[in-house]
């Protein structure tokens, strides 16, 4: 019986929205536009999220980067030695230089990203060659002028000629070229490994006071990915005693992992979703006024209605029940078109931006149903309540 009353609401709802369609259109217009936002920002945030984490990934899960903050006391090849030799949950220890150069070959010049490393780069970056080699510990050891270069890089300076063999100017150095790294399709196939002993002779001789090679960084591979966090923390307590720092002495390194900076920017991403989807929730709220200010118009169209629903035996409970009906079904229209709105622009940014897929999530789905079917409640019961409070004597008198 409930059943069949409320099928009778709907229907009787779906009569009077399309007895005036044009008022039905703009009354629901907040609701489609605040539904559409909301799912569509929240997807966003999802999609960016999912972006950077594919992106993170690619850094290295087992990865740690070790820096300096401060100026005074910077990292040292000594420093990255002492730390490959004292490390337990440790499988490589490099330290690294980096820094932008001209590099020239045949007249042409471009500025690269240019890396100091040891030779265990490929497997501390879970690299390969595309042909060619590596550098051996021995070229290592003597400083050699030596170079492995990035498709990229080898794409802008040897177009399709082979550069195996070719000697290109870094700065004012010549080094040749022996390696090609594989291709990864980001921005480390535009790059340029040498020996970092070369780079720390050649093209950057910065030194401590007490004349150690300084790096910009120090870069750890854990074990396995179950020994990161163990990793860190032994990387951290090694470097507070080599750097001899006290119990009561803040860190004056950093050390992290692509997962450190993901959480980070993870949790930046999430907040920033829900606020840009409060804002978008105000649509929801204008939306909602506009329900309730066309419902109350109904109710006073309607008087008469109501006054004889009343004298043939409806109670307050039908009244209230038939109007909240109408309320809902405006704004669960409103919710269905504008998850459809949604959906349209998550595709068509899909299609747009490459790379970067805007998925409607489930999720997303059920809390625009929830959100639609709450403003149409909240919104709906005070001029349900108003149209069930009326007197029959004096609606059936209502002009």
């Amino acid at each position: 019986m409930m059943i069949t009353g409320l099928f009778d609401n709907i229907r009787i709802a779906v009569t009077q929205l399309l007895s005036n369609k044009l008022r039905t259109i703009l009354t629901m217009l907040g609701v489609i536009i605040g539904i559409a936002s909301v799912v569509l920002l929240l997807s966003l945030g999802q999609a960016v999220q999912s972006s950077i984490t594919a992106q993170f990934e690619g850094l290295g899960a087992s990865l740690i980067r070790i820096s300096s903050t401060s100026s005074d006391a910077p990292l040292t090849t000594d420093l990255a030695d002492a730390l490959r030799a004292r490390l337990t949950t440790a499988a490589y220890v490099m330290p690294q230089t980096s820094g932008n150069y001209a590099v020239v070959y045949n007249g042409d010049e471009f500025s690269v990203g240019v890396t100091g490393a040891t030779t265990d780069y490929l497997n501390i970056n879970e690299r390969s060659l595309t042909s060619g080699r590596f550098f051996t510990e021995d070229e290592l050891n003597s400083s050699a002028r030596l170079a492995v270069i990035g498709v990229e890089t080898a794409e802008n300076l040897f177009d399709t000629a082979n550069p195996l063999g070719n000697e290109i100017r870094i700065g004012t150095v010549f080094f040749q070229v022996i390696g090609v790294l594989n291709d990864t399709g980001g921005e480390d196939d535009d790059l340029i490994i040498v020996p970092i002993t070369a780079a720390q002779t050649r093209l950057n001789a910065t030194r401590t006071n007490s004349g150690e090679p300084v790096v910009n960084m120090i870069l750890v591979l854990a074990a396995d990915n179950e020994q990161v966090d163990a990793a860190t923390e032994e990387v951290e307590t090694i470097m507070r005693q080599e750097r001899n720092l006290s119990a009561t002495d803040s860190d004056n390194f950093r050390a992290f992992t692509a997962s450190t900076i993901l959480d980070s920017l993870t949790s930046s991403i999430e907040t920033i979703t829900v606020f840009l989807g409060m804002l978008a929730g105000i649509s929801l709220v204008v939306g909602g006024i506009g329900v309730m200010n066309i419902m109350l118009v109904t109710v006073n169209e309607r008087t008469r209605e109501i006054g004889l629903r009343k004298a043939v035996g409806a109670q307050r409970w039908d009244i209230v029940f038939q109007f909240l009906t109408e309320a809902i079904v405006i704004t669960m229209l409103g919710g269905l078109i504008g998850v459809l709105i949604a959906v349209a622009g998550a595709t068509l940014i899909t299609t747009l931006v490459s790379d970067f897929n805007v998925i409607i999530q489930p999720s997303s789905l059920l809390l625009a149903a929830g959100i639609a079917a709450g403003v149409g409640v909240f919104f709906g019961v005070y001029p349900a309540s108003r149209a069930a409070s009326l007197s029959p004597i004096d609606a059936l008198r209502y002009e």
